[in-house]
């Protein structure tokens, strides 16, 4: 996809914008919830083990809800419920698995978002991690008394132990006057791990296990605590009443011409006018050298502070309640700009111009309105804010041998944008995925889910550059060897020693990359395991190379566990080294994981 239908596709609501900021629930004690359950408590860290069934140890303190519940014992009255009940609801939250461990997020205490231990599932299912829970009918015969289970569009899981990010858009059910219900829930969007695994689905009623088998419009939030050990911590949210603005005679004009400002505009008679529901600039039966000019009302349903988007291509200059929203600006298709007002309630005048000269530019209008208790929403009909033809997107997938793409890859590192000119792409059946930079000898990058978007660096001209469709995990981009003449040396670049040598495949199609560096001769192979659970690396030098030292981690934290296993940063990642002797140092504010490479080291990345 381009980036402007990409970020269309945004505009159209699979996650709430962030004009307005979140509230959070509070983790300092147990007083956000109800009667509380004696295997929910609040603590301050929390470690599980990778390899023991539902494992989970803590530390006292605060920020991170814990349930701790032997599997095999269950009940609802382990169960969490929030004192704070929701309707529509935008819920953002981090959450840490035990192996084995099984939980869940009942929105309104009635539809569950299946939490589970899915690490290295090839096939996920409705009862997998994200997936939206079936719901039940005992009535029916046995094999179908489950029924409209959704499982996530593919599995992202991570490893026990690690922290795990998922947002949640929920719309609740509707009912009229007389409580008769009149549309079903919606979960709108599901983002796990920064990968959309749901949209738009539909839920018909409770799903198995519901709190109560009826549908409301206000619940609690449920956290499932009787299936094993479970954690939460950065548990914010937006809640949303049903409320939404509306035009009300709402009038446009088009003309017809080149016009540079709204004062060209006023100085001819429109070609044609007319009443429309909503904006879209199809009225002006043309692509360019066209103006529409509209003007009515907004019904503002109560008095706040309101955040209006324009997204557009060409120009556009907008007053709302006599106050001038938007001065006359120019803006490229799909890009937008925003601004917030204050508005009384009931209605306030609105005036908009949208005029395009600009022959190579799409033709787009859209409108966008917001509040704290009102969900982002469009005053546009829904083919007015697509470019007219949105380019397909060119998608490479992995396949049975891996898949090699050299590209440039744009990354942040230290909250600056980098270009990677010299970016190797390798894409593997097991669907975990990695980049690595030839300049520098650093694997950069790892990810589950798709391969690459290659849009950017086929599609017209092209800016050479891919994109993982995965849920990545940043590593470093510094370079993965240093001599260093003490331990204690600060790491630093390479010098004029190290030449690349390109890569040479095995008999599988894995690449083994290979360069100089020092006055050794370095190979560098990274391999997925069959399961999809890590990769394991193996560098290897051949020549005489004293001092030679390779740093397998950086993070703010690292951490060696009882088992051998490293954590690196905030619970990212596990790092297993099995050939090699690496030590933890600190270095300009960083830990550091350092190994001296004398002939070979060999270790795992598990995530």
């Amino acid at each position: 996809m381009t980036k402007n239908f990409i970020k269309n596709l945004i505009f159209c609501g699979l996650w709430a914008s962030a004009a307005y900021a979140q509230q959070t629930l509070p983790l300092n004690d147990m007083s956000a919830f109800r009667p509380i359950k004696e295997n929910w408590s609040i603590v301050g860290s929390v470690v599980s083990n990778i390899d023991q069934l539902n494992a989970m140890t803590t530390e006292s303190g605060s920020g991170i809800l814990v349930c701790k519940n032997e599997i095999g014992k269950y009940g609802i009255e382990k169960d969490l419920l929030t004192l704070m009940e929701h309707g529509d609801l935008d819920i953002e939250l981090d959450f840490m698995m035990a192996k084995g461990s099984n939980s869940g997020i009942y929105l309104q205490g009635r539809y569950e978002i299946q939490l589970f231990d899915s690490w290295g599932k090839k096939m996920a299912k409705y009862n997998d991690l994200g997936g939206i829970y079936e719901r039940w009918d005992e009535s029916k015969p046995e094999g179908s008394k489950g029924y409209e289970g959704i499982a996530p569009r593919i599995n992202v899981a991570k490893a026990p132990g690690l922290w795990q990010n998922i947002k949640i858009s929920f719309q609740a059910p509707r009912f009229d006057t007389n409580g008769k219900k009149i549309s079903n829930a919606k979960i709108l969007s599901i983002i796990l791990n920064n990968i959309l695994i749901h949209e738009n689905v539909e839920i018909t009623g409770p799903t198995r296990g519901a709190l109560v088998d009826n549908e409301v419009s206000q619940g609690p939030l449920r956290f499932q605590g009787d299936h094993g050990n479970v954690a939460f911590r950065n548990i914010k949210y937006k809640s949303f009443n049903q409320k939404t603005l509306a035009f009300s005679d709402l009038k446009f004009g088009v003309y017809k011409g080149n016009f540079r400002t709204v004062a060209d505009i006023e100085k001819i008679k429109p070609e044609t006018s007319g009443n429309v529901a909503l904006l879209n600039w199809n009225v002006s039966n043309a692509e360019n050298e066209f103006a529409v000019k509209y003007v009515g009302k907004i019904k503002v349903p109560v008095a706040g502070k309101y955040t209006f988007t324009t997204v557009h291509g060409g120009n556009s200059q907008m007053k709302i309640n006599g106050q001038e929203a938007f001065k006359n600006g120019w803006l490229n298709s799909g890009e937008d700009r925003q601004m917030t007002i204050d508005l009384p309630a009931g209605d306030v005048d609105f005036e908009m111009y949208y005029w395009k000269a600009d022959g190579w530019l799409q033709p787009s209008l859209g409108l966008y309105a917001e509040s704290e208790t009102i969900r982002k929403h469009a005053l546009h009909y829904a083919n007015s804010a697509l470019v007219a033809n949105p380019t397909s997107p060119i998608l490479l997938t992995s396949a049975i041998e891996p898949v090699i793409l050299r590209s440039f890859m744009d990354i942040k590192e230290d909250g600056k944008a980098k270009r990677i000119v010299h970016a190797v792409s390798v894409g593997n059946k097991e669907n975990i995925h990695f980049t690595y930079d030839l300049d520098n000898g650093a694997l950069f990058q790892i990810w589950k889910g798709g391969f690459l978007n290659t849009t950017p660096m086929w599609n017209d001209r092209g800016d050479g550059s891919s994109k993982p469709m995965g849920s990545v995990i940043s590593l470093s981009d510094s370079p993965l060897l240093n001599v260093l003449a003490s331990p204690t040396n600060s790491w630093g670049n390479l010098d004029e020693s190290y030449r690349p040598r390109g890569y040479e495949l095995d008999e599988n199609g894995q690449p083994t990359f290979k360069y100089d560096f020092a006055g050794g001769f370095i190979s560098d192979k990274i391999t997925p395991s069959e399961d999809g659970k890590l990769f394991k690396r193996e560098i290897a030098v051949k020549g005489s190379v004293t001092n030679l030292y390779a740093r397998l981690a950086v993070a703010k934290n690292i951490t060696k566990t009882p088992e051998g296993l490293y954590i690196i940063g905030d619970n990212a990642y596990y790092l297993k080294v099995i050939e090699g002797t690496p030590s933890i140092r600190e270095s300009n504010g960083q830990k550091e994981l350092i190994a001296p490479l004398s002939e070979k080291i060999t270790y795992s990345i598990i995530f």
